[in-house]
């Protein structure tokens, strides 16, 4: 955002901040209408900005340095040892996958994304609420409501009201996660201000499937795969999709579940890790468009994800 700062007022910059529009990538692919309606003006006035703007970035004969392009917006764990390697958090935009055993601590991840992505920009959010859709266990309501109290402590914000942004579905067919993404979220995401969708877990719908179900699989991976990259595109918000796993016996490995069709649907592919029976974790990235494969050290405490102890 720095090179369109000064090319507009301070007011419509601002007013361009609090309405999500965090990098310049983002303000060039908004809707000329949607700009306009965030800031004001009409859109003759927009596409005029968009101009000086694309004449100011890309100048004649002007060879720039890879490490110069603007990285894409992100939303902060809340962990520093995770954001580290993750380069300041999960991306917006962007499918991320998180998969591990079962108890590994992929809802604890989440949950804090949840009510992370509702913090102010100058702390690492977004400043929007979140979507949370159950695909399997009961949705832990008591740790949401345990960890929003800490969270206004932590972050000194006890005036928000952290689980009211929350939204939650339980879909535990493919029919019914189907009816939520084609049908119910897109209404739930013109309606209020979200940032963040979590599926925990996309391999739930699947589990137990006949022969004839499993023919189809495929296809209604890719259609998921597809509309949840159309949300992430449509409404500049993050998705997250925690994984199971499943054995490979041949290869001796673990592996995350639903095969091919869904690793090359998603872009971010991470993986968590347990220390023995330690509250000590292990957070991997194993495959990224941008993001060199790393690990990190962390743990899960009753204040959520932490590291200050391991730095």
């Amino acid at each position: 955002m720095e090179k369109l700062q000064p090319l507009v007022s301070a007011e419509i910059y601002q007013k361009l901040i609090k309405s999500g529009i965090s990098t310049t990538v983002d303000f060039l692919i908004t809707n000329n209408f949607e700009l306009a309606k965030s800031i004001g003006g009409s859109t003759e006035e927009i596409e005029e900005m968009k101009l000086k703007l694309s004449k100011h970035i890309h100048k004649p004969n002007r060879i720039i340095k890879a490490i110069d392009l603007e990285p894409w917006p992100r939303l902060s764990t809340g962990c520093k040892s995770i954001d580290g390697i993750l380069r300041k958090g999960i991306p917006v935009g962007r499918i991320t996958e998180i998969f591990g055993c079962s108890g590994v601590g992929k809802t604890q991840f989440c949950l804090q994304l949840a009510l992370q992505v509702q913090l102010p920009i100058d702390a690492g959010g977004l400043e929007k609420g979140a979507v949370y859709i159950c695909t399997e266990d009961i949705f832990p309501a008591k740790r949401l409501h345990q960890l929003a109290n800490l969270f206004k402590i932590k972050n000194n914000l006890p005036g928000i009201d952290f689980e009211s942004s929350v939204y939650l579905k339980h879909a535990t067919d493919i029919d019914e996660l189907q009816k939520c993404l084609f049908s119910e979220l897109p209404i739930l995401l013109r309606r209020e201000n979200i940032g963040l969708v979590i599926i925990d877990s996309i391999a739930g719908p699947f589990r137990g499937e006949n022969t004839q179900q499993y023919i189809t699989r495929s296809r209604d991976l890719i259609q998921i795969a597809h509309k949840l990259n159309d949300i992430c595109e449509e409404h500049k918000l993050a998705v997250v999709c925690t994984n199971q796993v499943a054995e490979d016996i041949e290869n001796s490995k673990t592996e995350p579940a639903l095969g091919i069709a869904w690793s090359n649907s998603i872009n971010y592919r991470c993986q968590i890790l347990r220390y023995n029976d330690s509250s000590v974790r292990e957070f991997e990235i194993i495959f990224s468009p941008d993001l060199a494969r790393k690990k990190c050290i962390f743990y899960i405490t009753q204040e959520g994800l932490d590291c200050k102890d391991l730095i």
